[in-house]
């Protein structure tokens, strides 16, 4: 009977075949996972998803993977994770005070206003009582200017043009030569607060900066021409509107190609501070291309099993990304997602093609 068979058997039947031997450590493993499991619900159930997601998802993946390597009897890696899923369970049951976390939800009683019946007179039927309608027979022509009084105002402005036909009903036009037939002033006719007298493109809206004509931005990396020092080339705005130039990363039309792995601590998705400067570099870039959007991906090698690969690749991508998204990078121009062993580049033969594999790549999504 195999040691994992084992563990699935009553504690009396465990201690009977092995005398307390690794079946019942498995036994002892699952009571233990069992209890970290109840931790998390109630972590989540006291809001931890809001206030401490990364704990609350990392025990939750270090109690799967106790999960799968007891389902193949393997206790010593199943003891790591166990260990692992109790401190962030605690960690994240720590961090969601539910008074703070927890979603409360408060319906206010229903109250019925007061019944009350009041007989108005309104002989135009213009919605304005005849006791305060200056003109109780002339229905008013509700068009936002001086409704109250309850007269009708077919030339708002006194400009000489119908309201019907006047775009600017309650201001007077001013006679400029210039559309003077829409009923609207026209002291500024591009509408960008520069006077047209003092404006150099009267027509084209701009800043006061730039004469009242627009910017122009050739490489369109939002520092306009007139403050950018390489106009024809895209670049941060801290940096003068020049690209800045990396040592570890590089900006290619499908990806950004890194010059070095990202490290992790073993079989686990926390980043290493060695890949620290790596990823600062990618954030920068990111910055500078702010049209830029990345699906961050992770691969794995063949070793170990499937379904504890592709949990961990696809944690290892969603580390990085989140990485990302505290240093500065908006989410939504980020998704990342894990694929395991499926997609290697190199021979899982070797332990060369192997390490080729166990990789972190961003690609640009087009």
């Amino acid at each position: 009977m195999t040691g994992a068979r084992l563990a699935r058997l009553p504690l009396a039947l465990c201690l009977l075949a092995l005398g307390a031997g690794s079946g019942c450590a498995g036994l002892e493993l699952e009571g233990q996972v069992r209890g970290i499991r109840n931790v998390i619900k109630t972590a989540r159930e006291n809001g931890a998803y809001t206030c401490a997601p990364k704990p609350l998802a990392l025990a939750e993946f270090n109690a799967q993977a106790a999960d799968d390597e007891l389902d193949q009897g393997n206790y010593f890696r199943a003891k790591t994770h166990v260990k692992d899923a109790d401190k962030y369970a605690r960690q994240a049951f720590q961090e969601s005070p539910p008074e703070r976390c927890a979603r409360k939800v408060v319906i206010a009683p229903r109250v019925e206003p007061p019944k009350t019946e009041i007989k108005i007179i309104d002989t135009d039927g213009d919605g304005i009582p005849d006791d305060i309608d200056k003109c109780p027979t002339e229905p008013e022509d509700k068009d936002g200017f001086q409704d109250e009084d309850g007269c009708p105002d077919p030339d708002n402005d006194g400009d000489g043009i119908p309201d019907a036909q006047d775009k600017c009903p309650n201001e007077p036009e001013d006679k400029d030569g210039f559309e003077d037939a829409d009923g609207c002033p026209d002291e500024d006719n591009d509408k960008d607060g520069i006077a047209d007298k003092d404006d150099k493109c009267p027509n084209e809206p701009g800043p006061k900066e730039n004469d009242g004509c627009p910017d122009k931005d050739r490489d369109g990396d939002g520092v306009v021409d007139r403050l950018d020092d390489c106009p024809d080339e895209p670049g941060p705005a801290d940096n003068k509107g020049c690209p800045k130039k990396f040592t570890l990363i590089e900006v290619k039309e499908d990806k950004i190609e890194i010059k070095e792995k990202i490290f992790f601590a073993t079989a686990k998705s926390k980043i290493l501070p060695r890949s620290f400067p790596l990823l600062d570099q990618v954030v920068e870039a990111l910055k500078a291309h702010a049209k830029l959007r990345l699906r961050i991906e992770g691969h794995t090698d063949i070793r170990g099993g499937y379904k504890m690969n592709m949990r961990l690749s696809d944690a290892r991508a969603a580390s990085v990304r989140t990485y990302l998204v505290e240093h500065g990078i908006d989410a939504s121009r980020l998704e990342s997602k894990g694929y395991g062993p499926d997609q290697p580049i190199g021979s899982n033969r070797t332990a060369a093609g192997r390490e080729q594999n166990r990789r972190v790549e961003f690609m640009i999504i087009k």
